[in-house]
C-alpha cells in the first residue's frame, strides 16, 4: 500500500502492520489518492487472491488449474476498472472512515466478481479446447504415419491477402480464397505426401500453422518464410 502511495505522489504517510493500516488524509487531493491506491489493491491484488479460490474451486486436476490461472488472470485485468472503484471509494469514505476489504469485495464487487468468474470459465474452456486440439493432432499424426503417401512433393505458397496455393511436382495447381489452419491440415492429411514444403509470405502469421505440420507430418515438412 506504501508503495502505491509513493507512485501517486499524494504525501500520505500510513501507519500500521501487514493486517490493518491507517492514514490521515487532509483534502480532495490525498482522499483521490487514497482511493485510486486501494482501488489497485483490489483489483490487481486481492483480485488475484479471488480469482485463485475460483480456480480451485474448478473440477480439474491440479496441473490444470495452474495452466488455468494464469489465463484467467490476464483475462480479468484491466486497468480501465480503477478509476470506478476509485470513484465509489471517495463516495464510501465521505460516510465512513473505516473499510474492511474482503467485506466490500464481497458486497460491493459483486459485478466484478461475476465478472471474474467468466473469465476463470473461459480460461479453463480455452485448456480444454486446447487438449482436445492437441489429441486430435495424435490421432492425425498416427493416422498419416499407417497411410501410405498419397501425394509425392506438394507445395504450399501463403500468401499475403490470405489466400493460398497448392502445387506438386506434376505442376498441379489449386488456389484457395481463404486458406485457414484447419483448411490447409484436412487437404493435406487427405492427400498423404511424401513431403510438404511451405513457402510463408502471410507476413510471418503461421507459426501456429507450422507447429501443427511439425506434428503431423513430423520430418515431411520445410517451412520457408
Amino acid at each position: 500500500m506504501s508503495k502505491r502511495l509513493e507512485k501517486l505522489g499524494c504525501g500520505i504517510v500510513i501507519h500500521g502492520d501487514k493486517s490493518s493500516v491507517s492514514a490521515e488524509l487532509s483534502g480532495a487531493v490525498q482522499m483521490e489518492g487514497w482511493c485510486a491506491a486501494v482501488a489497485e489493491l483490489l483489483l490487481m491484488d486481492l483480485a488475484q487472491f479471488e480469482i485463485a479460490y475460483m480456480v480451485n474451486e474448478l473440477p480439474i486436476s491440479l496441473e490444470e488449474k495452474k495452466a488455468v490461472l494464469p489465463g484467467a488472470i490476464r483475462m480479468a485485468r484491466r486497468s480501465d476498472e480503477v478509476g470506478a472503484v476509485q470513484n465509489a471509494l471517495v463516495e464510501y469514505f465521505a460516510e465512513r472512515c473505516h473499510l474492511q476489504l474482503e467485506g466490500y469485495m464481497g458486497f460491493r464487487m459483486k459485478e466484478y466478481r461475476r465478472e471474474w468468474e467468466r473469465c476463470v470459465l473461459k480460461a479453463a474452456d480455452e485448456l480444454l479446447l486446447d487438449a482436445e486440439y492437441m489429441e486430435l493432432m495424435r490421432v492425425l499424426a498416427a493416422f498419416v504415419k499407417l497411410r501410405s503417401p498419397q501425394a509425392g512433393d506438394i507445395y504450399v505458397i501463403l500468401n499475403p491477402d490470405g489466400s493460398c496455393t497448392f502445387t506438386d511436382d506434376k505442376d498441379i495447381r489449386i488456389d484457395y480464397e481463404r486458406c485457414t489452419g484447419d483448411g490447409i491440415m484436412s487437404v493435406l492429411v487427405g492427400l498423404a505426401p511424401e513431403s510438404i514444403t511451405v513457402y510463408d509470405l502471410s507476413g510471418g502469421r503461421c507459426t501456429s500453422l507450422f507447429d501443427n505440420l511439425q506434428r503431423v507430418f513430423e520430418g515431411r515438412v520445410r517451412f520457408f518464410k
